[in-house]
C-alpha cells in the first residue's frame, strides 16, 4: 500500500439517545430501486434512521427513489450529498465509484456501508479499511446473504456436525441476465472489476469461506474472450473435500447449493431466506426446515437489507460488534483476484472447431 493513511478533519457527532441515525445514500440505480429504498423506508418507519439526502447523477433515478423516501433531499452532486451531514453513508453507486466515494465519505467523518464489491481490487479495499481504522470509523460491505436465517443456520449445522464430515459441495447458480442496469459499464472489466464471478460469485465465494474457511487450492476457468466472463467454473479445495461452483449469466441454472456429508446432505435454494432442505442417511424422507433469527420474526429478501443496515447502525449507536465487517468484503475480492490470476479457458464443446477459431480471432482483435 503506497498511499499515506489520512486522518479525517471532521469527526462524527455524538449521537443522542433516541434520535434516529442520519443516513445519506449515493446511487439510485437497480439495487437501490429494488432493495435499498424499501429497506430504508421500513427502517425509517421504525424510527431507527432518517434518510437526510440521496444522490444520483441521473435526476430521474433520484426522483424515483425520493418518491419512496419523501423526507430525503436530492443532492445535486456527491459533494453536496456529503455536505448535508450524516452519521452513515450508503454507497450503492456502480463499482468504479466505490473507492472514491467511500474515501470521501470517510474524510467527511461518516461511517460507510458500501454495496459489493467493496472496490474493484483488494488493494483499493485495503486503502478504505486503513483510512477507516485510522479514524475509528466503521465500514461494512453489502454481503446480504449472510443476513439470511437459512445461511446462518447452514453455518451452524456444518459447525455442529449435523451431516458429519463434509465430503463435497456443489453450487450451481445463474440464469439469463435480467438485472436492470442503466449502462453497458456493467460489462466492462475496468469499471465493474469482472463478470459473473465478480457479480454473483462474490456472494457465493463469501458464503463458502464463511461456512468452511479459506480454501487451500483454487482452480478457475471462464469463457471470457476479450470481455468479461458470462460463465465460469471454480473448484475450491478445502480440508478433505472440494467445492464446485458453476455460475452463468446466459442459461437457466438450478440455483441450488448442495452440501454432501458423511451422514446426510443440506440443500439450499439461492436467495431463499429461511428454508433449508435436510436429508439424513438412513431416513426415507427429507425435511424442509424453516429458520428464523432469535427474534422469531419472519424475514423476506428486503428484510435482509434492513438487517444489514441495522447492523451498522447498531454498531455506530451502541458500539456492538459489526457482523458484516468489510474485512470479509476485502477477503472475497482477494479470492476473486486469485481466481482470475489462475484463469484457464472454459471448455466450450458447443462451438465447432471453425466457430472456436473465429471467436478467438475476434477476441484477439478486440484486445
Amino acid at each position: 500500500m503506497s498511499a499515506q493513511i489520512e486522518t479525517v478533519q471532521r469527526q462524527p457527532a455524538r449521537l443522542r439517545q433516541g434520535e434516529p441515525v442520519r443516513l445519506v445514500l449515493a446511487g439510485c440505480g437497480a439495487v437501490t430501486k429494488l432493495y435499498y429504498a424499501e429497506a430504508l423506508s421500513r427502517l425509517q418507519g421504525r424510527g431507527q434512521i432518517a434518510v437526510a439526502a440521496i444522490f444520483d447523477p441521473e435526476a430521474k433515478s433520484a426522483a424515483v427513489v425520493q418518491a419512496r423516501l419523501p423526507g430525503a433531499k436530492v443532492a445535486a452532486s456527491f459533494d453536496g450529498l456529503l455536505a448535508v451531514g450524516a452519521d452513515v453513508a450508503i454507497i450503492a453507486s456502480p463499482p468504479r465509484y466505490h473507492l472514491d466515494q467511500s474515501m470521501q465519505a470517510l474524510r467527511a467523518g461518516m461511517h460507510v456501508l458500501c454495496e459489493k464489491p467493496m472496490a474493484t481490487s483488494s488493494s483499493d479495499a485495503d486503502l478504505i479499511l486503513a483510512v477507516a481504522a485510522a479514524n475509528n470509523l466503521h465500514v461494512a460491505t453489502g454481503l446480504v446473504r449472510r443476513q439470511f436465517p437459512a445461511t446462518r443456520s447452514i453455518k451452524a449445522m456444518v459447525e455442529g456436525g449435523l451431516i458429519g464430515k463434509i465430503q463435497g459441495v456443489c453450487c450451481f447458480e445463474g440464469g439469463p441476465f435480467q438485472w436492470p442496469v442503466a449502462s453497458t459499464s456493467y460489462f466492462s472489466r475496468a469499471e465493474s472489476g469482472g463478470g459473473v464471478l465478480q457479480d454473483i460469485g462474490t456472494h457465493c465465494l463469501d458464503l463458502l469461506t464463511w461456512w468452511f474457511g479459506e480454501p487451500h487450492e483454487i482452480h478457475y476457468a471462464d469463457d471470457a474472450m476479450g470481455g468479461v466472463e458470462a460463465n465460469c467454473l471454480v473448484r475450491l479445495g478445502f480440508g478433505g473435500f472440494e467445492a464446485t461452483v458453476r455460475l452463468s449469466r446466459d442459461w437457466a441454472r438450478p440455483n441450488l447449493y448442495r452440501l454432501e456429508g458423511e451422514r446426510g446432505s443440506i440443500s439450499w435454494a439461492v436467495n431463499e431466506t429461511e428454508l433449508v432442505e435436510i436429508a439424513l442417511k438412513g431416513c426415507r424422507t427429507a425435511a424442509t426446515a424453516s429458520f428464523t433469527n432469535t427474534d422469531d420474526r419472519s424475514r423476506d429478501f428486503v428484510d435482509a437489507f434492513c438487517d444489514q443496515i441495522s447492523d451498522l447502525v447498531d454498531t455506530v449507536r451502541n458500539g456492538t460488534l459489526l457482523s458484516g465487517s468489510a474485512t470479509a468484503g476485502r477477503n472475497v475480492l482477494k479470492r476473486i483476484e486469485e481466481c482470475y490470476a489462475r484463469r484457464k479457458r472454459l471448455d466450450m464443446p458447443w462451438l465447432g472447431a471453425e466457430d472456436f477459431r473465429h471467436v478467438i480471432a475476434s477476441a484477439e482483435t478486440r484486445q
